[in-house]
């Protein structure tokens, strides 16, 4: 599939990474401003972050198809996002 749709995104990881076989990492994130959940996929050796539950990051990639959710495990639907980038996102701090 090819995608022009690139977009940054910082949010929330849902979960930390899991990695496939062929040392792709995948998890989830809920973007700040849509709260728009992306499925991120990156290849595991270019994830130089340390990625756990909650973590705050940013991701910039290309946006690609949307995996259904399923809704008997409660899951929405999440665009996969191929990342060409993910760093540390900046915390909102409250005055």
């Amino acid at each position: 599939m090819t995608s022009n749709d690139r977009i940054t995104i910082t949010g929330t990881a849902l979960a930390a990474p899991t990695v496939s076989p062929d040392r792709i990492a995948e998890f989830p994130v809920r973007d700040d401003r849509s709260q728009r959940e992306y499925l991120v996929r990156i290849p595991a050796d270019e994830l130089r972050l340390f990625v756990t539950r909650d973590a705050r990051v940013d991701v910039d990639g290309e946006a690609g198809w949307t995996v259904p959710g399923r809704s008997w495990r409660g899951e929405s639907s999440r665009t996969i996002l191929l990342a060409r980038r993910v760093g540390r996102g900046e915390l909102a701090l409250a005055a």
